[in-house]
């Protein structure tokens, strides 16, 4: 799979069937980090992230979704609003339920490769709101900063997600 189709990759969307999903073959990175779907639900989806270094650097809390984290490849310090901090490993995994905050940085031995999944009570039906990474609109319109601001996914409170995403020629993530 080219990286073009990786940038540019749709969620398998499901409404009425079930349907499969990959995650062979994805591009690591140099710089950067890139936040793809893998499957969305009306009420749950699917997405793989990689992070060559930072994470999600500022305390936030998603307030319409419960998530989940599995590092599928490196590892991650998870700091919680309430103080705690915990690295977490491959094949480990973080549960974060709906207003809980936190933040993360990856280790920068290796890209830190997450299967991401979330849930939530929608307040809008329907699958035809999605953001670029398959989750619905009005989930990602709970979400929010410490401080009280809400989120913006280009932000520079986002740390890596700020800088330029550069791939790591002929490096994958599971490959073939």
């Amino acid at each position: 799979m080219d990286d073009a189709k990786i940038i540019n990759r749709q969620p398998n969307v499901a409404i009425d069937k079930a349907v499969l999903f990959s995650m062979r073959n994805l591009p690591l990175l140099e710089q950067g980090t890139s936040y793809d779907p893998l499957a969305t639900a009306e009420n749950l989806w699917v997405n793989i992230k990689v992070y060559a270094s930072g994470g999600e650097n500022a305390l936030h809390a998603h307030g319409g979704e419960d998530h989940a984290f599995i590092v599928l490849q490196g590892k991650a310090t998870f700091t919680f609003g309430d103080g705690r901090t915990s690295i977490v490993g491959v094949h480990e995994g973080v549960m974060i339920p709906k207003n809980v905050q936190y933040k993360f940085e990856a280790d920068e031995a290796e890209n830190l490769v997450l299967l991401r999944m979330g849930g939530g009570a929608r307040t809008e039906k329907g699958l035809a709101d999605l953001t670029p990474f398959g989750t619905p609109k009005d989930i990602l319109r709970q979400t929010s900063f410490a401080d009280g601001s809400v989120k913006v996914g280009n932000s520079k409170k986002n740390g890596e997600t700020a800088k330029t995403r550069i791939y790591a020629k002929g490096k994958y993530f599971a490959p073939d």
